[in-house]
C-alpha cells in the first residue's frame, strides 16, 4: 500500500493517473487530512513535553492529549482509506485504446454449425440454486475434467509451476493485502457464522498471493511460479441471452490461476513468458485467438499493463476473454509485505498473474469448434489417447 507520505511527494503524478484511470479521489480533501495530521503529532509532543515539566497541570493536559489522539484515529481512519483506493501507475506505452497485438486464425470463422443447449441442465441448476450455476453430465463432464487436467499438467510439467491447494474462504484483511478490497466488495459472496464474516474467493489469485504474505525470498529462488486451481464465486449479475451462451458470465466458474514472484527488474520478461505458456495450449487445440494490449479505461485498478486473450467461440459469433494476464509490479507486494533479498539489500518483489485458463469457457469454445454434427463432437488429436483413440464423442 502506497504511504501518506509518498503520495503526498508525488502529487501530480498520482493525479494524472487517477485521470487516466477514470477513478474520482479528493486529492484537496487529501492534502488537508495530512496537514491536520502533522499539525496533531506536533500538539501531541508539545503536550508530552509540557506534561513531564508541569506536575500540577497534568490531569488536565491528559485529557487533551486524549482529545488529540481520537482525531488522529480518525485523520488516520479516512486516510487509509483515500490510499486503499488509489490505483496501480499505468505504464507508459498504455493508451486509450485496446491495441491487437497477434491474432491467430487456423479455422474459418463462419461456422454456422450451433449445438442446441443440452450441455449445461440450466433447468435443474436454476431451481437448485439459482441464476449462474450449471450442471455437466457425463460424457461431457469427462471431457471437461480431462480439459482441466491437460491444463494443469502442461503448466506442472512442462512451465515448472508448483501446484498449491487454496483456502477458497478467506478473511476480509488477505483481500485487502491482495487489493480487491475495497473495490470488489460489491461482487464478492459473504458468509457469516457466529458473528464472524468471511469471504469466498473470486480468484485463487488472492490466496497464493497471501500465501507469500510477510515473507522475505533469497534471489536465487526468484522466480516463484505457483499455480492453483479453484471454484471462483462472483456475485455479478446474470442474464441468460444469446450473447453469454449461458456459461460466459457464471457465478461459480472453474479457473486456473498462474502467479509469478519475480525481480523487479524481469518481470516483463516473465510476463511474456507467462503469455507464451497460455498460448501454447490454445494453439495445441487449433483455436483461432488473439491477444489485445488493453487501454487505461479496461484495465484493473490493480495492475500496470494487461493483456488479454480472447479465443473464438462459434455459438455467440465473437471473441470471448479466457486468459487476463497483468504485471501489477509491486502494488500487491507492498501490502502484502512480499520482499526478497538481493546483495544484501531488500526489494518488494513485482507480482504478475494470469489464467492459465478459465475452464468453462475453453471447454466451450473446444466443443463448438469441434462439432461435427448432432449430438456428435470430433475429439481433439490432442485428446485421442485419453478417449481409447475415438475419433467422436457421442452426448
Amino acid at each position: 500500500m502506497f504511504k501518506a507520505n509518498f503520495i503526498y511527494k508525488n502529487i501530480k503524478k498520482l493525479f494524472i493517473n487517477l485521470k487516466k484511470k477514470k477513478y474520482l479521489l479528493n486529492i484537496k480533501f487529501f492534502k488537508k487530512l495530512f496537514f491536520l495530521k502533522k499539525k496533531i503529532l506536533k500538539k501531541l509532543l508539545n503536550l508530552k513535553k509540557f506534561i513531564k515539566n508541569n506536575l500540577k497541570e497534568k490531569k488536565n493536559n491528559y485529557i487533551i492529549k486524549l482529545i488529540y489522539k481520537k482525531y488522529l484515529k480518525k485523520i488516520n481512519k479516512n486516510l487509509k482509506l483515500i490510499i486503499l483506493k488509489i490505483p496501480n501507475f499505468i505504464h507508459f506505452i498504455v493508451i486509450k485504446k485496446n491495441i491487437l497485438i497477434k491474432k491467430y486464425i487456423y479455422k474459418s470463422k463462419n461456422n454456422e454449425k450451433k449445438i442446441k443447449n443440452k450441455i449445461f441442465n440450466f433447468k435443474k441448476s436454476n431451481e437448485v440454486a439459482g441464476k449462474g450455476f450449471s450442471y455437466i453430465s457425463q460424457p461431457l463432464s469427462i471431457l471437461y475434467l480431462i480439459l482441466e487436467n491437460y491444463m494443469l499438467k502442461t503448466h506442472i510439467n512442462e512451465n515448472n509451476y508448483k501446484y498449491i491447494i487454496v483456502p477458497h474462504i478467506l478473511k476480509f484483511k488477505s483481500l485487502l493485502n491482495s487489493c480487491q478490497m475495497p473495490k470488489f466488495i460489491k461482487k464478492l459472496f459473504i458468509i457469516k457464522n457466529n458473528k464472524k464474516i468471511k469471504y469466498l474467493i473470486p480468484t485463487s489469485e488472492i490466496s497464493l498471493i497471501n500465501f507469500m504474505g510477510n515473507k522475505k525470498i533469497k534471489s536465487k529462488f526468484m522466480p516463484l511460479k505457483f499455480i492453483s486451481k479453484t471454484p471462483c464465486y462472483r456475485n455479478e449479475n446474470v442474464s441468460y441471452g444469446k450473447f453469454n451462451k449461458f456459461i460466459i458470465k457464471q457465478k461459480q466458474f472453474d479457473k486456473i490461476e498462474l502467479v509469478n514472484f519475480t525481480d523487479y527488474k524481469k518481470s516483463y520478461r516473465y510476463l511474456k513468458e507467462l503469455i507464451k505458456n497460455v498460448e501454447k495450449i490454445i494453439r495445441r487445440f487449433k483455436l483461432n485467438y488473439r491477444i489485445l494490449k488493453l487501454s487505461k479505461k479496461n484495465m484493473s485498478y490493480i495492475s500496470t499493463i494487461t493483456y488479454d486473450i480472447e479465443i473464438w467461440i462459434p455459438g455467440i459469433n465473437n471473441y470471448c476473454e479466457i486468459s487476463s494476464c497483468s504485471n501489477n509490479e509491486n502494488y500487491q507486494s507492498l501490502r502484502s509485505k512480499i520482499k526478497y533479498i538481493k546483495n544484501n539489500k531488500i526489494f518488494y518483489t513485482h507480482i504478475i498473474n494470469g489464467s492459465g485458463l478459465a475452464v468453462g469457457r475453453f471447454f466451450l469454445s473446444v466443443i463448438e469448434n469441434y462439432f461435427e454434427k448432432e449430438n456428435f463432437i470430433k475429439i481433439p488429436n490432442i485428446l485421442k489417447n485419453k478417449f481409447k483413440n475415438l475419433n467422436y464423442l457421442n452426448f
